[in-house]
């Protein structure tokens, strides 16, 4: 009897133990080198990586796994192109990097700029749409995490991972469709493209000029420093402020989606502004319908 209540007990004792390794709190949209060297080794905890697979097998942080963030994206040939992928796949995807809706996840890329931030801020948009909640994107990336705080990196194909069932609990209110934005909207809108782009001096491919009708500026790239970091909240709430929006909770587009999803995160994952929303086709799908309206401020 004795026997079996001190086994009892150790069983008890290592469950709480197994618990107490598995537990990871997150500490906020955004971690930093030091947080994850920390918990690098936490066993719950997924390194979702989207470098492309060639970057990746170059340099990635010991277990993480590897989703590319093209995968994130709608191939050239589907409608409308590099537009959110249907869910179903995303799930997919995630599932078979053994990661399910409660999986706490950290997303990271090398960290070469503010494009890289921008990709995982997307990512993050993502998962958000999903109805994902335990996430944080990887400030400053892999270059930060290994040139300041002196984490590892390992060369090599991705780890082997038990698949789990990944169910999407979909959140739409987090991006609008150009129908919507058509039938007009209330929160204001966000142009997150360089200063030529929003004037309308010049287009991407097929583009017509200009912006969506009364449309703030803010360039994504201004969220980032030149070390390759998020800008903290004052410095933020002062760029939103300076744009015109001080209160947030904008439409934020810019060509095809990426570059505003930064703008996006800052909005609503750093200043709290729960109906930031991301306008998903952008200007690639809306200047491309001639019956809806466009700003140019500038026609040369």
């Amino acid at each position: 009897m004795r026997r079996q209540t001190r086994m009892g007990l150790a069983w008890t004792l290592w469950c709480l133990w197994g618990l107490a390794q598995a537990a990871v709190s997150l500490p906020g949209a955004v971690v930093d080198g030091a947080w994850l060297k920390a918990h690098v080794d936490a066993p719950e905890l997924v390194i979702l990586d989207v470098q492309e697979q060639a970057q990746y097998r170059q340099h990635h942080v010991p277990g993480a796994v590897n989703i590319p963030f093209t995968r994130w994206r709608s191939g050239a040939d589907e409608q409308p192109p590099l537009s959110l992928p249907p869910l179903k796949r995303l799930a997919s995807l995630l599932g078979s990097e053994g990661i399910d809706r409660e999986t706490p996840v950290i997303i990271m890329n090398t960290g070469a700029g503010p494009g890289d931030v921008a990709a995982v801020a997307r990512v993050y948009w993502s998962l958000v749409v999903l109805g994902h909640e335990h996430m944080a994107i990887l400030d400053g990336g892999l270059v930060d995490y290994v040139n300041r705080h002196h984490g590892a990196y390992v060369r090599g194909a991705p780890p082997n991972r038990e698949p789990a069932m990944y169910r999407p609990r979909p959140n739409k209110q987090v991006l609008v469709t150009r129908d919507q934005l058509a039938r007009g909207v209330t929160n204001p809108l966000l142009d997150a493209r360089s200063l030529p782009e929003h004037v309308g001096l010049v287009a991407g491919p097929g583009d017509r000029p200009g912006t969506l009708p009364g449309a703030r500026h803010l360039p994504f790239d201004w969220l980032v420093d030149d070390k390759g970091l998020l800008r903290d909240k004052a410095a933020l709430d002062k760029l939103f402020a300076y744009a015109g929006i001080p209160q947030g909770g904008a439409v934020h587009f810019c060509h095809t989606g990426n570059r505003a999803a930064l703008t996006w995160f800052a909005d609503y994952a750093l200043l709290g502004h729960r109906d930031a929303r991301l306008y998903d086709g952008s200007m690639m799908e809306w200047s491309r319908d001639p019956s809806l309206p466009l700003e140019r401020k500038l026609d040369l």
